[in-house]
């Protein structure tokens, strides 16, 4: 469509997690137009909708934004992939399909920084507005009749109820619903999948709504800076194909470009460091020196071991036979190895006693990855230690102020040793949990990081060097009243109206748990806030 001159009620970038939802919400009414920019094209791949597809995803050169980090001086100086969707749906699109939100306490601690609204309490009746559990039916902290579709998948590896008896074994407990009182212990996880099909927030969110004559999706569409005059956000400048041009926002403008792109469309419109941006060439508009600042990303390392059997998943000779039934079958019953997302099985432990909350994640992988995180040759299985609330925080900035550019993006991991010690005792528990009885008929040699390293120093420099992302940045557009803060506690930028920012970008603290139910929550509640509803009613809580 072409929007040349064309005036909207909102205007929103990005159409991922939050983007999505809020196209959908905002347009409900036949009275608001929108439109929703997003620069990558439709989300047509098979890809993105048979889940096991995610495997090509992780760095498919036009569905993926495919950043990586600057050289990180603390985790072996090495450039470390940052994924980010670039497709309808976003990194909902891309991503791993775990469906959790981290624990309770993790929301309170927003509400406390500052940011009234935003308790456990107060954002459960939006996570449950979004969400359709097909398996907890009668739970309060469970939606059943939301967009996203979520359950446990119809098949787990056997190993994971090894993994549960290993936890066992260990005298930690088990979990049967990763999102309800706590997310401590060992479960099965659920994930956002349905009849065999990834439910992003596209699917969800978009599909049903793309046929209101109120709502303009243009695909493609490169945002290169928000037009603001006299204070005031009144547009999105736009690059399709070779024609520049300005979409215009009568109430708002909404940034939902996600933790990377969001602090960085920020940034070259003017709004950030006033040294940094004059430095750049780039006419200051507000002085929010906190734009890009407080990047929070999980990190994790793997312990990983070959399996003398064919439990696992793998590559091989022997599983050519199964691996062709699956890919046969799958067109007819949606189920089996296609409609898999491998994730099957995890558990949030605390690696020191007398810890409040859980501050690692462990995550069973029942198949040997390669390099590039795919299914690697030959049988075996891993467990990830993931930090859940890391120390260090690092930034996003201008390289250049070409919006083509890719933004710097410098997490400073593993800056602060404790995160380092905190995966160094994750792995460790991993090693103690493949030791026990349950894993002897299953456990082969260990292949990473090997018997031999096995030292304080041996380990950390381990984890300095084969550490990697999560993919769970947030934090860069700060939501609160302090000096770093960018949104307030309703997500408007400080000091530019009619302008707001709704991601994980605006997340002050990073969630100890998988960041894309909470985006999506996000883009739920931000929907009430834009358009003036009372919130929905806080819950009551056993």
């Amino acid at each position: 469509m072409n929007s040349a001159g064309k005036r909207f009620t909102y205007v929103i970038v990005g159409a991922g997690s939050a983007g999505c939802v809020l196209a959908n919400r905002l347009s409900e009414d036949p009275a608001n137009s929108v439109c929703l920019i997003e620069a990558g094209p439709t989300d047509r791949s098979p890809l993105i909708h048979v889940p096991l597809g995610v495997m090509r995803l992780i760095n498919h050169p036009r569905l993926n934004w495919n950043f990586t980090t600057t050289p990180q001086k603390h985790a072996a100086d090495r450039k470390i992939a940052v994924p980010r969707g670039k497709t309808l749906g976003g990194s909902s699109s891309i991503n791993g399909m775990v469906y959790t939100r981290g624990q309770p306490s993790d929301y309170d601690d927003w509400a406390s920084l500052g940011n009234p609204g935003w308790s456990f309490r107060e954002v459960l009746p939006y996570f449950r507005r979004s969400e359709n559990n097909r398996d907890f039916r009668d739970s309060v902290y469970h939606g059943t009749e939301g967009p996203v579709q979520v359950g446990f998948l119809d098949q787990y590896n056997p190993l994971s109820e090894i993994f549960f008896q290993a936890g066992e074994a260990l005298q930690y407990r088990r979990n049967e619903d990763f999102c309800g009182e706590t997310h401590e212990g060992f479960g099965r996880r659920q994930a956002s999948i349905a009849r065999g099909r990834r439910s992003s927030t596209s699917t969800a969110y978009l599909a049903p709504a793309r046929h209101r004559p109120n709502l303009e999706i243009l695909t493609g569409a490169l945002a290169r800076r928000v037009v603001v005059e006299d204070g005031r956000a009144t547009g999105v400048e736009v690059e399709i194909g070779n024609e520049v041009r300005v979409v215009g926002a009568d109430r708002e403008v909404i940034l939902s470009a996600g933790a990377i792109g969001s602090p960085h469309l920020l940034l070259l419109s003017g709004i950030g460091d006033g040294d940094e941006l004059r430095a750049m060439g780039i006419d200051v508009k507000r002085h929010l020196p906190g734009v890009g600042r407080n990047l929070q990303d999980h990190i994790a390392a793997a312990v990983q071991y070959t399996s003398p059997t064919t439990v696992p998943y793998g590559l091989s000779w022997k599983s050519l036979p199964w691996l062709a039934w699956n890919v046969v079958s799958y067109p007819f019953t949606g189920r089996g190895l296609l409609a898999n997302n491998i994730l099957h099985s995890g558990a949030f432990i605390r690696s020191l006693p007398g810890l409040a909350r859980p501050d690692v994640q462990l995550i069973l992988v029942p198949a040997i990855r390669d390099k590039k995180g795919r299914m690697g040759r030959g049988f075996g299985f891993g467990i990830l230690s993931v930090l859940l609330r890391p120390k260090s925080t690092g930034r996003v900035f201008l390289q250049s102020a070409d919006p083509k550019s890719a933004p710097g993006i410098d997490p400073d991991f593993l800056a602060e040793s404790e995160d380092v010690e905190t995966i160094v005792r994750g792995l460790r528990i991993a090693r103690r949990l493949v030791e026990t009885e349950p894993f002897a008929p299953y456990r082969g040699a260990e292949i990473d990081p090997g018997r031999e390293v096995e030292s304080a120093d041996g380990m950390a420099a381990y984890v300095r060097e084969k550490s990697h992302t999560a993919y769970h940045p947030v934090g860069t557009c700060t939501m609160g009243p302090g000096k770093e803060a960018v949104v307030d506690a309703e997500l408007k930028v400080h000091g530019i109206a009619g302008l707001r920012v709704a991601d994980a970008s605006i997340m002050p603290t990073l969630i100890g748990g998988n960041t894309n139910g909470p985006a999506i929550m996000v883009g739920e509640k931000a929907a009430d806030i834009i358009l003036g509803r009372p919130p929905l009613p806080a819950d009551d809580l056993p």
